[in-house]
């Protein structure tokens, strides 16, 4: 996933950066399904995003955005994931 610098903290507050991801995780998932692997939880999965996405920052990002961008790659995930199990998500 490329992730611009100048936007990430707009789209982690626009609540648009799940939206983004999500389509990516889908075709990784679908490949994962494809092949018999079984799909990553997605807390456990979100966690190793977010990390990644940390480290490929130059400038450390405030803790509150932190936070927020982990519930967007977690929102991503659990969308993701139950999307290619043909799950449904109770919404909150």
């Amino acid at each position: 996933m490329d992730i611009d610098e100048a936007t990430i903290i707009a789209e982690v507050n626009e609540g648009t950066l799940h939206v983004r991801l999500e389509a990516e995780l889908i075709e990784g998932f679908e490949q994962m399904a494809r092949d018999g692997e079984p799909l990553p939880v997605p807390s456990h999965y979100a966690s190793r995003i977010a990390e990644i996405l940390h480290r490929s920052l130059v400038e450390p990002l405030p803790p509150t955005i932190a936070f927020d961008l982990y519930q967007e790659v977690l929102i991503a995930c659990e969308r993701a994931r139950a999307s290619v199990l043909g799950e449904t998500l109770d919404e909150q």
